[in-house]
């Protein structure tokens, strides 16, 4: 599982010195960043169908070879076609890793404090990624190459094969795969819903925006009648028909929307000036504090208290933590920030895994592998509505505030507008900051109204961050309230 990550981990910090060496322009690299979500919507159900029924072992094996394939292909790349080829493949395989691995924890853990515990430590895994990668990706492309990183993608291909090679037993139970159009039809309906939502961010309804959301009802017809017409669908809605899945989903897709992280180094670049080597190594405490949190708290609670219970306890204050983004102001010394990105991550972490292992085991009549496929497109769901939603109020509330206070300044609201829409697209920040040091009409910087902006933005976070924490918290007891009757299958009286 953690070798899956290590992609995503390092691909921000991996991505400016390969435009800059490969000559790709921004347009490039923002199809270079879409690929593996594209590419991991795709694969989602069907990795699902293919752990269940070919086995766990057989299907990482089968995607560590294609997590290599496309890593390889990326580090000996040329040319913007290459990269997208290679992180096609690579983000194939390590959504569906992570897929199976989670469909496999939850098969064989189902007893309540051994999956607790169990998820627990696994939970460990994606925070521990995020600490070393980033900062080891920082420093392998400022000592050789950019290329070197792809290489070690590799590696950890490698390391995915060999670890289901000798850790994993071979499958006992191998059954035929069956039809896979359905289940491919409904990724590719996701992916068409993520696709729409964000050309409708970025162009509004035109006619672009237009036709991909013909496509994607195109798409969901096709799957639909397909469901109806063969006899025995390899996809299924079943999930979506239990309240209690539809809830824990619903949590899911939120979470992504608080988004505090990535706002979080903004605020590191733009109002410490720190480069993106730099906020990774800050970011450290955060995630070393999420490892141990996640083992140390939130294993022991979900043994004790019960998942959901802890779930929502963690959601519960998360909405108070998240208000402790008022501290951070432009003139904070650097350990607010870090002491606030710090309490958050835990909290978040911890409860992102309770729920997944909620999820994974709201509806016993459904394979985990399965549910772990509706929690994966869920999660890609979430992350483009953080996108859509969170980010386009947090920078137009940020830009309302910017011009109010440039127009006082001296400048006017289109200056203004400008001026935010540079720093929502840009990726040097202290360059950008530098830019703007001449005083304006009024004697104050420029520089120091966007700081002001960044630390606004970041206070709307927080508060619509624990709106949707609170949110998290009743659906997580609508769900916890939700239990399967005596007698019943899926919730429904035999």
């Amino acid at each position: 599982m953690g070798g899956a990550l290590v992609g995503l981990a390092s691909l921000n910090f991996v991505l400016t010195p390969m435009l800059a060496d490969l000559g790709i322009d921004e347009q490039g690299a923002s199809l270079a960043l879409s690929i593996p979500s594209i590419a991991s919507l795709l694969v989602v159900f069907l990795a699902g169908r293919l752990g269940d029924r070919r086995g766990h072992r057989t299907v990482i094996m089968w995607m560590s070879v294609s997590f290599m394939l496309g890593s390889a292909i990326v580090a000996m790349a040329q040319g913007l076609t290459l990269v997208v080829i290679g992180l096609l493949f690579q983000g194939l395989a390590s959504t569906a890793i992570q897929i199976v691995v989670f469909g496999m924890l939850s098969e064989r853990f189902s007893e309540p404090k051994a999956r607790a515990a169990a998820f627990g430590t696994f939970g460990m895994v994606s925070p521990f990624i995020w600490m070393c990668f980033p900062v080891l990706t920082g420093f392998v492309v400022g000592e050789v190459s950019w290329r070197w990183v792809a290489v070690l993608w590799v590696v950890s291909g490698l390391v995915i094969m060999l670890a289901a090679m000798f850790l994993l037993p071979r499958p006992a139970d191998v059954r035929p795969t069956g039809e896979i159009v359905t289940p491919i039809l409904a990724g590719a309906t996701v992916a068409g819903a993520v696709l729409s939502l964000d050309q409708l961010n970025a162009a509004g309804l035109s006619a672009g925006t237009l036709g991909a959301f013909a496509l994607t009802a195109a798409l969901a017809i096709t799957c639909g009648i397909l469901m109806r017409r063969l006899p025995a669908p390899a996809f299924s809605l079943q999930p979506l028909g239990l309240g209690r899945t539809r809830a824990l989903l619903s949590v899911v897709v939120i979470i992504p929307l608080i988004n505090t992280v990535f706002l979080m180094t903004m605020a590191f670049q733009y109002l410490y000036g720190l480069t993106v080597l730099q906020t990774a190594i800050v970011m450290i405490p955060a995630q070393a504090a999420a490892v141990l949190g996640t083992r140390f708290i939130a294993g022991p609670l979900m043994r004790r208290i019960g998942v959901s219970a802890t779930a929502a306890t963690f959601f519960a204050i998360l909405a108070v933590a998240m208000l402790g983004s008022f501290f951070v102001q432009v003139d904070s010394p650097l350990w607010v920030p870090i002491a606030y990105i710090t309490v958050y991550n835990v909290l978040t972490v911890a409860a992102s895994i309770t729920v997944t292992s909620s999820v994974l085991a709201s509806d016993p009549d459904v394979p985990a592998d399965q549910l772990a496929a509706y929690r994966g497109s869920g999660v890609a769901l979430g992350g483009v509505l953080a996108v859509v939603v969170m980010n386009t109020a947090v920078f137009g509330l940020a830009r309302l505030y910017m011009s109010a206070d440039l127009e006082a300044n001296g400048l006017s609201q289109a200056d203004a507008a400008s001026l935010m829409g540079e720093i929502q697209s840009s990726s040097t920040s202290v360059d950008l900051m530098s830019q703007y040091a001449a005083p304006l009409p009024s004697g104050v910087e420029t520089s120091e109204v966007i700081a002001e902006s960044i630390a606004a933005g970041l206070h709307v976070n927080g508060v619509i961050g624990a709106v949707l924490a609170l949110v998290c918290v009743l659906l997580v007891r609508v769900g916890r309230a939700r239990k399967f009757p005596a007698g019943s299958v899926s919730g429904v009286p035999k």
